[in-house]
């Protein structure tokens, strides 16, 4: 197994969310890959109560965002950008987006090519992996390697888990095996 993990957009926004780009991510032995599709599409954070419906498009429901700033993150090497480089990841990553969003099929693509992992939440790209023999990290896989690995304190783990919920708006699945 590959300790190489391609991370996709929903991943990677409940991770920024957590703090854990920030603190505790890089301690977990694990190599961060970042392919430049989910780059363009992990943008945000919710900071607080969603707006109001009728608010959705206004400077409002701006100021409820935050933005997520990966540049930190690359520059210290906690996460590798990288892109499609061979025929052969082109071609996947094409045939992928017919069926995924840009960011999970590059993801994929890129994790599938490479013998690596990937980190995802999207339940098409899990099921995708899983017939390409692809091993899937989500997020709670994530969180309980931490937990695993780092022993943080319950109250460390609780504050995760609420910023996960309220600022990536993210509930895992009752499928999980770590809900």
């Amino acid at each position: 197994m590959s300790d190489s993990v391609v991370l996709d957009a929903c991943c990677l926004i409940n991770l920024a969310a957590a703090d854990a780009l920030e603190t505790w991510l890089g301690e977990l032995g694990l190599r961060w890959i970042l392919p430049e599709a989910v780059l363009a599409e992990a943008l945000f954070l919710r900071r607080g109560a969603e707006p109001a419906a009728d608010d959705v498009h206004s400077s409002t429901a701006d100021a409820a965002r935050e933005p997520i700033l990966l540049d930190p993150h690359i520059e210290s090497g906690l996460l590798t950008v990288v892109r499609p480089e061979t025929e052969a990841e082109l071609a996947a990553y094409v045939a992928l987006a017919a069926e995924l969003d840009d960011g999970e099929a590059m993801a994929l693509a890129i994790a599938r090519c490479r013998s690596w992992q990937l980190a995802t939440d999207d339940r098409k790209a899990i099921r995708l992996a899983g017939e390409a023999g692809v091993l899937v990290l989500t997020t709670p896989a994530v969180l309980n390697r931490w937990v695993d690995r780092l022993g943080p304190s319950a109250g460390e783990v609780r504050s995760a888990l609420i910023a996960i919920r309220d600022r990536a708006r993210f509930l895992p699945s009752g499928r999980d095996p770590f809900h």
